[in-house]
């Protein structure tokens, strides 16, 4: 059972990700956008061709293929993981980054863009339109982060200790 419940939660994320994306196509997309606090949370409706805040519009298959060479490292990594005490936020944060990954190669493949919806205004500036898979993808690589600065201290006191 240990080995199917990381690929069952990748699953579920992928689901939701990708039922939010298709409500949006469904509700959303006619209208474009719908207010929900005023001057600072839309659900607006975006089609997106590029990266991270549109850039580079239009490399649909380099997309997709930085994002299975990063799948393909994720899922190296999570299995060749060493036990520490922190094996599990460490697995968690590759889950999150494989299925946000898979969830916008999804949308790139069989759409040919990324289907995004959260769309934010702080103190009167746009911020990025995203999605659900974003989130994964940038939650994911921000506990990894936390991941490897902890456990480089980690390993610093542990070797002062025994020095």
């Amino acid at each position: 059972m240990k080995k199917i419940l990381p690929f069952i939660y990748t699953l579920l994320l992928i689901i939701l990700d990708q039922v939010v994306k298709f409500i949006c196509l469904e509700k959303l997309k006619p209208i474009g956008s719908v207010k929900i606090i005023e001057d600072f949370f839309y659900f607006t409706y975006v089609e997106n061709r590029g990266a991270a805040f549109g850039m580079l519009q239009g490399a649909r298959w380099i997309f997709i293929g930085i994002a299975i060479i990063a799948v393909i490292i994720c899922i190296y990594y999570y299995n060749k993981m060493p036990k520490n005490k922190f094996l599990n936020l460490s697995r968690l944060s590759l889950i999150f980054i494989i299925s946000g990954a898979i969830g916008n190669m999804i949308d790139r493949f069989f759409r040919g863009y990324v289907v995004d919806m959260f769309h934010f205004i702080f103190w009167g500036r746009e911020f990025a339109v995203f999605n659900i898979a974003d989130i994964l993808v940038c939650v994911g690589t921000f506990l990894l982060a936390i991941v490897i600065i902890f456990s480089e201290e980690h390993k610093k006191d542990k070797k002062e200790k025994e020095d």
